[in-house]
């Protein structure tokens, strides 16, 4: 009985984590998320979006040194109808928060991440700075109040970065089991090195980067700079991702297959998930999820 468990086991861990990419939770109900974090109205979004689901809070926050106008923001929320609370992280808001983030990436050494490894310190500034203004006890405010419930963590760009993060700190802090936490980003770049995408790869087995075509920043900062390294697990869109598009998964941290394999890289990619903006939540996205 030990050795067929043992031999299980194994096979799980060659298969990788086990879980399977879900695009209709990636296209019609995470990214319109991700896209909404951009929105100083993410309410409107929400109830377009889900049968049953409600705005708990948004949070503003300065995450710049340079540029004291730069903000990092996120929101909380929870969807009854799929039984899931919602962590959406908005991503850089201009060209000089992403010069800072790049400037922090080059000159300052990956900062300690508590679940192990190091993170860009202009991530993990911007997470805990978040975290601590109120969007950790609105979290677990809903988390105490939606017992059972899933958590769907998710953000585009930076705010991928800050999702991987926040995830991940959920998880080994417990306030989630690993098996109810989805994580689900958008252009994410390279967030911390090796060990911290060991650490993700552990705690938090449903994970997929969803990467458009030649998107130029999931290659950024260049892989083996000062360590940085890849999570786990890569959707790539080799397309303009319309519906029925096709798409790869690579299991690996950096999938040989996936857009490593390409040199060619655009930034325009970056901007265009799903065939749509990402700030196309900025009125609303009603008629968007044809699920509901």
């Amino acid at each position: 009985m030990r050795l067929t468990s043992l031999v299980l086991l194994l096979v799980w861990l060659q298969l990788g984590s086990g879980f399977e990419y879900d695009e209709i939770l990636a296209r019609y109900k995470l990214w319109p998320m991700a896209a909404n974090a951009f929105s100083s109205t993410p309410e409107v979004c929400i109830k377009d979006n889900f049968k049953n689901a409600e705005l708990k809070n948004q949070y503003t926050v300065q995450c710049d040194m340079l540029n004291k106008a730069d903000t990092c923001s996120s929101f909380s929320a929870v969807s009854h109808s799929d039984k899931a609370i919602i962590l959406s992280f908005r991503g850089s808001i201009d060209d000089a928060q992403i010069l800072e983030e790049g400037l922090q990436e080059l000159l300052d050494p990956p900062s300690p991440f508590i679940g192990g490894g190091g993170v860009n310190k202009y991530f993990l500034d911007g997470f805990n700075k978040l975290w601590n203004a109120g969007m950790k006890n609105d979290f677990i405010s809903l988390k105490n109040g939606n017992p059972g419930y899933e958590l769907w963590v998710t953000g585009h760009s930076l705010g991928a970065a800050m999702a991987s993060i926040a995830a991940a700190t959920i998880s080994k802090l417990g306030y989630f089991t690993s098996d109810k936490i989805k994580l689900v980003t958008y252009g994410e770049p390279r967030v911390g090195n090796a060990d911290y995408a060991a650490a993700v790869d552990k705690l938090v087995p449903y994970a997929f980067r969803v990467v458009h075509d030649h998107d130029l920043v999931p290659h950024l900062p260049l892989k083996g700079v000062l360590g940085y390294t890849h999570h786990k697990s890569e959707v790539w869109y080799q397309n303009n991702m319309t519906v029925g598009a096709s798409y790869v998964v690579c299991e690996e941290n950096e999938g040989a297959k996936c857009s490593d394999s390409e040199n060619k890289l655009n930034p325009d990619d970056h901007d265009y998930y799903f065939n749509t903006a990402y700030w196309f939540a900025n009125h609303g996205c009603k008629g968007y999820n044809p699920y509901l």
